[in-house]
């Protein structure tokens, strides 16, 4: 699979060039607390999700959908792929859970017949894919994945069959989840909180979780351009591996025990905060390198992200992304253009 388009909203901002100026600065983001849960979250900035004329079709839509199309319609600029044979795939470990949570409370309070039925049609996990297909005028297959353990990764190798029979030219593959008061209840009940707001791997001393949110679209074709493949097992020839450390759910002490030690290693949670969706935000990362042609400084302070840091120069192979859930792992592995064989 060709990686042919990246878009993204995370906490740091809208777009590329948002992240690519928060990996150069090399400081992580500081939570805030929310009103009804003593428990810092990393969320996508308000100015983020408002006047973008991107946004006219969601201007009703929840903070859900906005992400998903912003990051989206930024992936899929310059496609030129017939919109009939262009796909969309949606991962989500939670989907819209605060927008469901929001329909049940008003059932709750107002009654089946004084709900809105625009907050129900949000609550549908397939919302969102909906409205990008609708927006951007793609009439190939919609899908939207959810999935606890690995949901990028599984959307990812649909994608790949998608291509692999021919059924699309492109493929939208993206992945969005949200904070919400009811995530910050189950953080803070389940796991530790950081008292500083920021996010770090589940081995930190002292172990801080700060839920975060955001969207990640990569649009894949079959062509000559960085080349995306997965697998269950890192690589020891890989340049670099980027950790999704702290993935709520997530193994870190799988990560730990299969990375081999002479690969420079790093996690940026610290930039998206702790979520089961890190693994297509660190993908972008690892896209950024390759098409920089460097590495990025570590997020955070000195021996608290309990990797290796960062290589030096630019990077001399592919860089590989790995996500843990129990027992198993899985791998994307990014090779630039003239690393393929």
């Amino acid at each position: 699979m060709n990686l042919a388009g990246l878009g993204i909203v995370f906490p740091g901002g809208a777009g590329v060039p948002a992240l690519r100026a928060a990996l150069s600065a090399g400081r992580p983001l500081t939570g805030e607390t929310l009103a009804k849960e003593p428990v810092p979250v990393l969320k996508v900035p308000a100015a983020a999700l408002t006047g973008n004329p991107v946004l006219v079709p969601a201007r009703r839509a929840d903070r859900f959908c906005k992400m998903t199309l912003l990051a989206a319609t930024e992936a899929l600029a310059g496609c030129q792929a017939d919109p009939a044979r262009t796909g969309i795939i949606l991962a989500t470990a939670f989907g819209p859970h605060g927008t469901v949570f929001k329909f049940v409370n008003d059932l709750l309070e107002f009654g089946d017949e004084q709900a809105s039925p625009t907050v129900f049609s949000q609550s549908v996990h397939a919302a969102a894919a909906s409205m990008v297909a609708a927006a951007a005028h793609l009439h190939g297959p919609a899908l939207t994945v959810a999935d606890l353990a690995f949901p990028f990764e599984e959307a990812l190798a649909l994608a790949d069959a998608w291509l692999a029979s021919d059924r699309c030219d492109a493929v939208l593959v993206g992945a969005v989840d949200e904070t919400s008061d009811v995530l910050a209840h189950v953080v803070r009940r389940k796991w530790a909180v950081a008292s500083d707001g920021i996010a770090r791997p589940a081995w930190a001393e002292p172990p801080a979780y700060v839920p975060g949110e955001g969207a990640v679209f990569v649009r894949l074709e079959r062509g000559n351009g960085p080349q995306l493949t997965t697998t269950d097992a890192p690589s020891p020839s890989a340049a670099a591996h980027l950790f999704n450390a702290g993935a709520l759910g997530g193994d870190d002490a799988t990560l730990r025990r299969l990375c081999p030690p002479a690969v420079p290693a790093q996690t940026f949670v610290s930039l998206l905060g702790n979520t089961r969706i890190g693994s297509a935000f660190h993908l972008a990362v690892a896209g950024l390198m390759l098409e920089d042609r460097r590495f990025f400084p570590d997020v955070l302070p000195a021996g608290q992200g309990g990797f290796s840091g960062g290589g030096t120069g630019a990077p001399g192979g592919p860089i590989q992304v790995l996500s843990a859930c129990g027992a198993r792992i899985r791998a994307l592995t990014l090779h630039a253009v003239d690393e393929r064989g």
